[in-house]
Order: C-alpha cells, then structure tokens, then sequence
C-alpha cells in the first residue's frame, strides 16, 4: 500500500498488527499513488516491450522526479501526470511523456507469441543425475546460448558481423541470467557460461574508447556503434534518431532499451565484433498467451529479473538478424536445497488467484 509493490511472501511471515496500533496506522493514508503517462499516441493498445522497458529504465534510474497532475480519473483511482527530470519542470516539450511520444516505441510489432504445446506439466524435478552431470565448479548449470533481440525489421549487412552465438538443443537444460524482464512474454536472458567474455569486453571497450580521440560519426538506423551511457561502452543498434541530437538505441548484450546523445556514439571497432551479442529475447512457456496484467508483470519480474536460473528451450522463432530470433523456454529456479521452482507454474498459479480478486 505504501510502495505499490506486488510481492509474494511465506505465510509464515505474515503478523498481525497489534490491536494497540491500529488506530495510527489507519490515521497514516496509503503513500502510492497509482499513475498513468498523460497525453500518450492514442490507440497504444497493450505497451510494446520497447515502451515498457524504455519507461521503467528512465523512471528507475533518476532519483527523484517532478509531477504535474492534469486529471484524476476517480473511477479507477489513477492520477493522469507528466513526469519532468527536476531540472526540466515544467517544460512540457522536456517532460517524459513528449519524450516517448517522440521515441520510436510504438511501430513496432507487438509480442511474437509462437504456438507451442507444452509437453504435459513440466513440474517434475530437475534430476540430481541430470545436474550433476552438467555442474559447474561455480555451483551452476553448463550450457552455451545464443544472442537475440527485438523485432528490428531491417536486414542488416553481415560484414564484420559478430557470429551467431549458438543455442542449446531443444529439451536441454543450461544456466542463464535475466538481465531485463517486461512480462512473461517479452525477457531477455543471457549464457551465464559467457558472462565473463562479456565482462572482459566491457573493460576492453571502457579503456579504448577512454583513450581514442572522439571522432564525428555518421549515424544511420540499424547500423551496429559503440555507445557510452552511465560511464559504461556498450554494443548498441540504432532504432531511431530524435530530432533533439539524441538517439535511441538497443543494447545488443543486455536487451535494453536506451536515449544517447550523438555525442556518446563512435564506431565499433572490428576488435568489439568477434564476441556474439548476449541478449536472448524469450517468451515463457507454459502459459497461455494473453496481454499481461500489471500484477502478473510484476509478480513474474519479481520471480526472474536479475536472478541466474535454468532454462529449458522448447522451440526458436530464427530471423534473418540474430538479434531478432525469439526463443520460447521454461524456466525454473533451482536455488532452494531440495526443490526446483518451475516459474510456469507459479505464474499460472498467481493468474488464478489474480482472477478470484476480480
């Protein structure tokens, strides 16, 4: 009630407030407040991936914000708002809201659901015969993955392209990490087994982009840069090109959505294309497409993002660009000593419980 966050908690963690307190904890009013961007392009339908990520990356990483509130919709108990960086209140053209309009977020096509039927209920444990033959020293699975993205529609020329990071048989099990998670149908994961190749580029690029002279760069969409944002160089591809200076950009390794000014964007040096790009865009398997809720969301980030797991591939949507192929995967948990959470699972289970409220 206080931080608007959906969360699942053991029973055995639940108490009760003491009758004593009551009184001053109904005196203090729920703290969130329930928003919605103002003004947005008109027949949005259900957010893109894109959108949604690009939001919560922008929201997420300024520590505070400015609001001006244009409508109460008392109905549904959300204030319509535009939110503004502290520095830019209130210049409407700066605010948050103009800034996505501006984006190229919305053409994209929405979630590619593939139709696969799941064999059978996969709530089986993972065998101790299984993951000891693929253990690690680190304590994880071994496997090997491949490198996936967005719906980029324009074919890219493959010279000096980095190679196609290879997946994992159907039905196999290996480790990955979820770097970024919208909803069950749009995450993105990455090859934990290669999390220290990427680690050791991203050091490479930080010190040789700090040290070479920053050059004029001809910019055009689609096309493969390095690009700096928050101190870090990333590989990036460019989706959009504002009319402020400002880019938008998909970061090829960890899925994310990004603004750079073209001042932060060089070339990427053949050197920084021999490693496959690590973002794996995914859609869980095991539940029925549908336009995700805001409670199933958030439940299914909480379970995933930022977690290393397990992964099962069930089947691969291939694309001409790597960074387009979409896999379908079950995911499971397998940090607890003696049981293995298969996320399908809790997920249908949360739906049921989310339809009984309503």
């Amino acid at each position: 009630l206080d931080t608007g966050t959906v969360a699942t908690v053991k029973v055995s963690e639940l108490r009760e407030i003491p009758p004593q307190f009551l009184r001053e904890v109904i005196a203090i009013p729920p703290q969130a407040i329930k928003c919605c961007l103002a003004d947005l392009p008109p027949n949005t339908g259900m957010w893109t991936p894109d959108a949604v990520l690009w939001l919560r990356d922008t929201v997420m990483n300024c520590p505070e914000f400015s609001m001006k509130v244009v409508k109460q919709d008392g109905s549904k108990a959300i204030a319509h708002v535009y939110l503004f960086a502290p520095e830019n209140f209130p210049d409407m053209d700066h605010s948050v809201n103009q800034k996505i309009k501006n984006a190229d977020l919305w053409k994209h096509q929405k979630d590619v659901f593939l139709s696969v039927t799941p064999s059978g209920t996969t709530s089986t444990k993972v065998t101790s015969d299984a993951v000891s033959a693929l253990r690690l020293t680190s304590g994880r699975l071994e496997k090997s993955f491949s490198d996936s993205s967005r719906e980029l529609s324009s074919a890219v020329s493959t010279i000096d392209m980095p190679p196609p990071l290879p997946l994992s048989k159907t039905g196999e099990l290996m480790d990955v990490y979820v770097s970024v998670a919208c909803h069950p149908g749009h995450f993105i994961l990455q090859p934990w087994k290669e999390l220290h190749n990427l680690e050791a580029l991203m050091e490479e690029m930080i010190l040789y982009y700090s040290r070479a002279e920053e050059k004029p760069v001809n910019i055009e969409k689609n096309k493969l840069y390095a690009a700096k944002i928050e101190n870090q160089w990333y590989r990036v591809i460019i989706k959009g090109i504002l009319r402020n200076g400002f880019l938008s950009v998909y970061e090829l390794d960890y899925g994310k959505h990004e603004f750079v000014s073209i001042e932060k964007v060089q070339p990427l040096m053949d050197t920084f294309r021999k490693l496959p790009f690590q973002a794996i865009t995914a859609q869980l398997a095991g539940v029925k497409s549908q336009q995700w809720s805001e409670e199933a969301s958030i439940v299914f980030r909480n379970l995933v993002e930022k977690k290393p797991l397990v992964a099962q591939i069930q089947s691969v949507n291939e694309s001409t660009n790597s960074w387009d192929r979409k896999i379908v995967t079950f995911l499971v948990d397998t940090s607890l000593p003696d049981t293995d959470i298969w996320i399908h699972d809790f997920v249908s289970q949360s739906l049921v419980e989310f339809s009984k409220d309503d």
